[in-house]
């Protein structure tokens, strides 16, 4: 849900706020439906999920005389597992941490260590949703995994998800991801349908949500949502599509999360209270659009349900969006008792998101009615309530509204003081949006490659079928020979071996250009990754966004190029041209280049394998240019078309082969690169000449002084 909080004239639109906040964004509101939506996993899963509670000290609880009357210790140990599991699942959890105790004492007695493993899981649980001490429930769980090595067994996976949330909720994203990579690796085993599979991918997806990687998010959530779908499970796929809508809405995809909501609401009619939460949302949805007249239907319907339940978290989300309403149809009297009685229901409170929602539109009202005075006063309490839980994203918008009241006022030092504190806090929030930008990107990469491992996997097996079928094909035949004539018989043996031969072969050369394909893939990529790497930590602002911008557009481009065989000349061109950019960035502009593409291939629909040249470019760059000290460094790449031959010409005046060769050996004496060779085996197989005729060409330029000048390379391909 986006916020409407702060007047128009200073309050920040949708875009700048998602700008600002690559995940805290709108985290309590979407804790709320996940709670409701854990509770419900108990019914649709094999993984047990339990409801936090408002936090309260243990005090020492009566066993259940039953358990007094029981004569062994084991009877006692299981007696105490079960009322633990009853108390966990019915929200009783004032006493968990007490009986789970006095159950780990048994098992200890009794050197029983599964029990030990049970009990130690439930003080975890106890310590999670009860105490909200996360350091010590993250030190019960992983106990747990020691008794449950199995990664398989129950309490290990609920364990694992445990800390992966746990280490989410304390900010501490390289162990919470040590943990989602052990889930993601294991769901990866199971079936579509398995009810553990779909549980865990929304626990992954809200993970990746909450760190700002949404398209990563939006894959498990679409993994959970199939799956549910299989099943006919309705109650989780209506979960799963209000989780997702919330999502669409984060990255500003406001027709999608609309629609997304809205048919998870169809899912949802006998759910009560995420029917009420995601009506709520689809109304907030289209508060933010001005859609005034369909948030009010969804408004009612939420308002209508949770006086069924009366709820009151429920309750003041709506109310908040009520007095936006108001404000914006000038009724100003009603959407002042709205926010007063939210303030009072929010004063003691620990829904801090809520209460700083309300004290943003509280600000509104009282600026709309020139209430300068007043509306400084909550901003101010926002303010300091932000930074207390250390929410950046509400923390900016408050500082982006004193600095706009205080020149509203004429207060210029205030103003000027809010609003470098605002710049400080968005860069902060842009540096860590770019750095999840960047890590969505990479999982996505990988996340490719793994799937084209699959499909090689899988194309390997068909042609060990399509030689099998061959095999049997030729038994058969050899034993129809008896009976056919020795004529008719040879010749439909060898007309069907032939045809199966060439599909083979085909079938065959397809394999090997992928798999070269998926070698050069990762060797072009990592080596980006570092030039991106070593440019970002000179701590260069506006040339880091810049670099990235180029480098995520190159990314989308090897991707897209990725899936096909081949592509046209004019873009492959245009995705090198993007690489050098991103070279000549990293070199400090030491060197210039010029690329040339023939009209008869930009305009023709000549197409060549993606980035077949770029090695030898990055050759140029890397070892030929870099270690030069003379000035007017140039590189120079050429396209052109002769005899029904694509000719390209890459030519630099750096230091040379063999100086290049001395320099890698004093510095580099274990380095071996393989990336030119795999270039030159996909020349071949793209020309039809596996065995290569010298498609590839070097020439070591020299001065009139006949000292090295540089090197030229001709690579001919065979226009397709």
């Amino acid at each position: 849900m986006c916020p409407e909080l702060i007047p128009a004239t200073w309050f920040p639109s949708n875009s700048l706020l998602m700008m600002l906040c690559p995940f805290n964004y709108n985290k309590t509101s979407r804790y709320l439906l996940m709670r409701s939506i854990v509770i419900l996993m108990i019914t649709v899963s094999s993984l047990n999920g339990f409801t936090q509670v408002t936090p309260a000290l243990s005090t020492r609880f009566p066993l259940p005389s039953e358990y007094m009357a029981l004569p062994a210790d084991q009877a006692k140990m299981e007696f105490l597992a079960k009322i633990i599991d009853d108390s966990v699942n019915e929200n009783q959890l004032t006493r968990v941490y007490d009986w789970s105790r006095q159950g780990w004492m048994l098992a200890e007695k009794n050197k029983v260590d599964s029990m030990k493993g049970i009990f130690q899981f439930y003080i975890g649980k106890a310590f999670t949703y009860h105490f909200n001490k996360y350091d010590s429930a993250i030190y019960y769980y992983k106990r747990v995994i020691s008794y449950f090595p199995d990664k398989l067994r129950k309490y290990n996976v609920i364990s694992v998800r445990e800390i992966m949330e746990r280490y989410s909720d304390l900010g501490n994203r390289d162990s919470c991801f040590a943990y989602l990579d052990q889930l993601v690796s294991l769901i990866d085993t199971m079936p579509d349908t398995s009810p553990r599979k779909i549980g865990l991918s929304q626990n992954i997806a809200t993970v990746y949500q909450y760190f700002g990687l949404f398209k990563t998010a939006i894959r498990y959530f679409q993994v959970a949502i199939k799956g549910n779908q299989q099943n006919g499970n309705h109650r989780g796929l209506g979960l799963a599509l209000a989780n997702l809508g919330m999502l669409y809405d984060e990255m500003e995809d406001h027709e999608k999360a609309i629609s997304t909501s809205k048919k998870a609401l169809l899912y949802l009619a006998d759910v009560k209270m995420p029917f009420a939460q995601t009506a709520t949302n689809v109304a907030e949805f289209y508060t933010d659009g001005q859609q005034i007249d369909s948030a009010l239907v969804y408004l009612e319907k939420s308002m209508e349900v949770e006086k069924q339940m009366n709820n009151n978290e429920t309750r003041i989300a709506n109310a908040n969006i009520l007095s936006l309403i108001y404000l914006s149809r000038k009724k100003y009297d009603s959407a002042a008792y709205l926010l007063r009685n939210n303030l009072q229901l929010l004063s003691g409170s620990d829904n801090h998101w809520a209460l700083v929602k309300a004290l943003f539109n509280q600000s509104r009202l009282d600026t709309t009615l020139l209430r300068y005075a007043d509306a400084r006063k909550h901003l101010t309490r926002a303010l300091d309530i932000s930074r207390k839980d250390g929410t950046k994203v509400l923390e900016a918008i408050a500082l982006q509204g004193l600095a706009a009241l205080s020149n509203k006022m004429g207060n210029l030092p205030d103003a000027f003081k809010y609003q470098s504190e605002y710049d400080e806090v968005r860069d902060s929030l842009l540096s860590q949006k770019n750095k999840s930008e960047l890590a969505d990107l990479e999982i996505s990469y990988n996340t490719l490659q793994k799937e084209q491992k699959i499909q090689l996997l899988q194309k390997e097996n068909d042609l060990k079928n399509l030689q099998l079928k061959n095999s049997r094909q030729q038994i058969y035949f050899g034993l129809s020979a008896l009976a056919m004539a020795v004529l008719i018989s040879g010749i439909v043996f060898y007309q069907r071996t032939q045809r199966n031969k060439i599909k083979t072969q085909r079938l065959k050369a397809e394999l090997e250009n992928k798999v070269l394909r998926l070698q050069m893939n990762p060797h072009f990529i990592f080596n980006s990754l570092n030039s991106i790497e070593n440019f970002i930590m000179q701590n260069e602002k506006r040339l880091a966004s810049d670099y990235l911008n180029k480098f995520a557009r190159l990314i989308r481009m090897i991707l897209d190029s990725s899936r096909n065989e081949v592509v046209p000349v004019a873009k492959d061109m245009e995705a090198l041209q993007l690489y050098i950019d991103l070279e000549q960035l990293r070199y400090n502009n030491r060197f210039s280049y010029k690329t040339t593409i023939d009209p008869a291939l930009a305009g023709g629909d000549y197409r060549v394998p993606s980035l077949l040249i770029q090695p030898y470019v990055e050759n140029a760059i890397v070892h030929g240019l870099s270690h030069s000290e003379e000035e007017d460094l140039s590189l120079t790449v050429m396209a052109t078309l002769e005899n029904e031959k694509i000719k390209y010409i890459v030519q630099d005046n750096g230091i040379g082969r063999a100086q290049a060769a001395a320099y890698n050996q004093q510095n580099k004496p274990y380095h071996k690169s393989v990336g030119l060779k795999i270039t030159e085996d996909r020349i071949n197989l793209f020309n039809n000449h596996p065995e290569g005729n010298g498609f590839v060409h070097f020439t070591d330029l020299t001065d009139q002084e006949n000292r090295p000048a540089g090197t030229r390379v001709e690579i001919i391909l065979n226009a397709q």
